[in-house]
């Protein structure tokens, strides 16, 4: 990372002495570099020092660049993320994992001190979901009708098309399962265009519509996918889930992306702030959130 290059190499190889008079947010990892707890905790504060511009910010453990443009009539907003540590990928809940309730996804994203933060898959959608969230299973009803996505403790990206309860294994590769997610389809596993997966689902994947996907680009590097109605226009109109899915996968880095849910609960917000089609005055209070959070103290 560019100015901040040197520290975060320094951070990495173990040449910073321990953190001193650190928040409850943040534990020491080898004293090597700063790392976030696994649980329903917030990250460190966000500090406005990082933000290099309206749409950039960087420190040493988070770099974030949002860029935006026009594909087939629509606006798309593209963050590229890239991150320190795995645990800085984190997952919160309107009103916690066992619950329906529903709130201001900006609400959710500034309580967890969230840099960057999109809508999740609305998890209490039907309750027949598979729900692990910050190394926690909660719900395990996998019946073969929707894509899966999970998140393994190296913050490693892992697609399964349609499985069953069998079909999810306790870790992968040995790793520990942090977080999982059920809404799909996948748009691109392993690399390779994933075709229907729509069977059982419920996208609305004719529909011109608001579409949120987060993806895997590299080794704790990320992207998130939005696209909406061109800019100044007040309506809904997005991308059927097949143009979407032509959009995401001439992406040439990505690895694995997955489709979110979209609509009207389709949220991409920076520093508490909607960046996508703020005008929309039909925006839902949605679920859960996806977050990426700063690992780095006000005081190191």
């Amino acid at each position: 990372m560019r100015k901040w290059g040197a520290l975060l190499l320094a951070l990495w190889m173990g040449l910073m002495p321990a953190m001193a008079g650190a928040t409850m947010a943040v534990d020491e990892d080898d004293n090597s570099h700063y790392t976030l707890p696994i649980s329903d905790t917030p990250g460190q504060p966000v500090q406005e020092k990082f933000f290099l511009s309206d749409y950039e910010y960087e420190d040493p453990t988070l770099k974030i660049v949002i860029t935006s443009g026009q594909w087939s009539g629509c606006t798309y907003w593209l963050a590229d993320v890239e991150i320190a540590d795995p645990s800085q990928l984190r997952t919160t809940s309107a009103d916690g994992w066992d619950s329906n309730g529903v709130t201001s996804a900006t609400r959710m994203a500034q309580r967890m001190n969230a840099v960057l933060a999109i809508n999740g898959d609305y998890f209490s959608f039907r309750g027949i979901d598979y729900v692990v969230r910050m190394g926690t299973t909660y719900l395990n009803h996998l019946r073969g009708t929707r894509d899966v996505l999970i998140i393994d403790e190296d913050g490693n990206f892992h697609g399964y098309e349609a499985p069953e309860r069998k079909d999810i294994p306790e870790t992968i590769d040995g790793k520990k399962i942090i977080n999982a997610f059920f809404f799909g389809p996948l748009i691109v596993n392993n690399g390779k265009v994933r075709q229907g997966g729509y069977s059982g689902q419920w996208m609305a994947a004719d529909a011109q519509s608001q579409r949120m996907a987060i993806a895997q680009v590299g080794p704790l590097k990320y992207r998130v996918i939005c696209v909406g109605p061109p800019a100044g226009k007040d309506n809904p109109k997005g991308l059927p889930l097949d143009k979407f899915r032509e959009f995401v996968a001439g992406m040439e880095d990505v690895q694995v992306a997955y489709n979110l849910d979209g609509g009207d609960s389709t949220y991409l917000i920076l520093n508490g702030l909607k960046v996508n089609y703020p005008e929309n005055s039909n925006a839902r209070d949605i679920a859960d959130i996806i977050y990426f959070a700063s690992a780095y103290p006000e005081n190191p």
